[in-house]
């Protein structure tokens, strides 16, 4: 049982690679996992940074509750139908801390948020159809929509220049760009990122308001993809397109796993603005209910987990300010800015690679294979703009975090 008075231990280390009953895709040494990352093998010295979970203990009430269900001893099928304590939970979750009343009978169940991306993409557009994304983005985005057959439309976000107001590294929406796609007549569908992963805006109430204007006037549905909504900095201020643009036709993902670390237990919850799009979206997705297991979590989480992720949230943000502190007086050079949101860090090595006279594919193999760490590639995010560009997951502890900084500065 958690109290406001429990305090959770963040540097702790956790053998995830070799713990039996760990079975860490994130830290996992085998080959797929090692090219997947671009490395000839991963050794266990390796440092895992490259994936969004964290390294953290869950929350007790969460870990708790899963006792609980596996002490119950019967796993058969699960369902949420007359559970009104799972919709409670995550209706009062949103309602309490971002102001956003959710509908529960718009709200559907799925087992993971790319999946639901796969099953929107099937559900309301057809083969040929455009849907658009904002690079640098997730790189499930683009999978999603080229495996369907769909036509990818990059509405490229827009990086400020060093003597902007906001400074570099601060990436705004391409609005005539998205006029232009949205307008054409195959554009059926606009997934976007809030908070933005990798490059960590979250978008205000304007901004959301402004891109909802534009794909309400063009036909175009928004699948919002707002999973890391609960990691903010201090000071900001979550907005949910849904909340902000009632008006727009609209599926938001919202899920567990970035904000209590349980991508592992694969339970996402779709809001939809419209009960025709949730029939639409439920006959795409076949069969998809929680296990037991999901379903304790979820309710745990939102009922009982703010405790904990307020802790996290502070950890965290120190972890940034030891991160930002570290390169801007060892690699002055590598540009890196504080995310609002999420907790990755979006780096741009490009200076220090002219200077150092290499291109992407040696910084990669200089970070990856020398120093031993694994981030993730720019390209993967950013095709056209990435090569300097490396992803880094902070949510480990910081040791671990400090010991990686220290090895890419050795080799750089």
């Amino acid at each position: 049982m958690d109290t406001d008075a429990t305090v959770y231990d963040f540097d702790e280390v956790i053998d995830r690679r070799h713990a039996p009953y760990s079975y860490s895709s994130k830290w996992s040494t085998s080959a797929a996992t090692a090219e997947h990352n671009g490395v000839s093998a991963i050794t266990d010295d390796h440092i895992a940074l490259f994936t969004a979970d964290m390294d953290f203990r869950c929350a007790a009430p969460i870990v708790d509750a899963l006792r609980a269900t596996a002490d119950h001893g019967v796993f058969g099928y699960s369902t949420l139908d007359g559970c009104e304590r799972y919709h409670a939970a995550v209706a009062g979750w949103f309602a309490r801390r971002d102001g956003w009343k959710i509908n529960p009978d718009l709200m559907t169940f799925c087992a993971g948020t790319v999946r639901a991306l796969q099953y929107a993409i099937e559900a309301f557009t057809q083969p040929g159809e455009g849907v658009i994304i904002q690079r640098p983005v997730y790189p499930p985005f683009a999978g999603s929509v080229e495996d369907a057959g769909r036509a990818l439309l990059d509405n490229h976000l827009v990086r400020q220049a060093d003597g902007a107001e906001t400074g570099d590294l601060y990436y705004t929406m391409d609005y005539e760009g998205l006029e232009e796609l949205a307008a054409r007549p195959d554009a059926t569908m606009l997934i976007l990122c809030n908070p933005h992963n990798p490059v960590g805006r979250v978008w205000t109430s304007e901004e959301l308001e402004r891109v909802a204007d534009i794909c309400t006037r063009n036909g175009v549905m928004i699948v919002a993809d707002e999973i890391h909504g609960d990691l903010l900095r201090p000071g900001v201020c979550m907005r949910h397109l849904a909340q902000v643009a009632p008006y727009a036709r609209v599926m938001t993902c919202t899920a567990v796993n970035k904000t209590f670390n349980l991508a592992g237990l694969s339970a996402t919850n779709v809001v939809f603005s419209d009960a025709r799009d949730r029939v639409r979206f439920e006959r795409a997705m076949r069969f998809s209910e929680p296990t037991p297991f999901g379903i304790s979590a979820v309710i745990a989480a939102y009922e009982q987990g703010e405790p904990w992720l307020e802790q996290c949230l502070s950890y965290l943000d120190g972890t940034i300010d030891a991160v930002l502190g570290f390169f801007a007086e060892r690699l002055p050079d590598v540009r890196v800015r504080r995310p609002e949101g999420t907790y990755v860090l979006w780096f741009d090595f490009e200076d220090r690679c002219r200077a150092l006279g290499i291109d992407g594919a040696e910084l990669h193999r200089r970070i990856y294979e020398e120093a031993k760490v694994i981030l993730q590639d720019g390209v993967k995010f950013d095709p056209r703009d990435g090569e300097f560009f490396q992803r880094m997951c902070v949510p480990s502890p910081r040791s671990v975090l400090m010991e990686a900084c220290e090895r890419i500065a050795r080799v750089l």
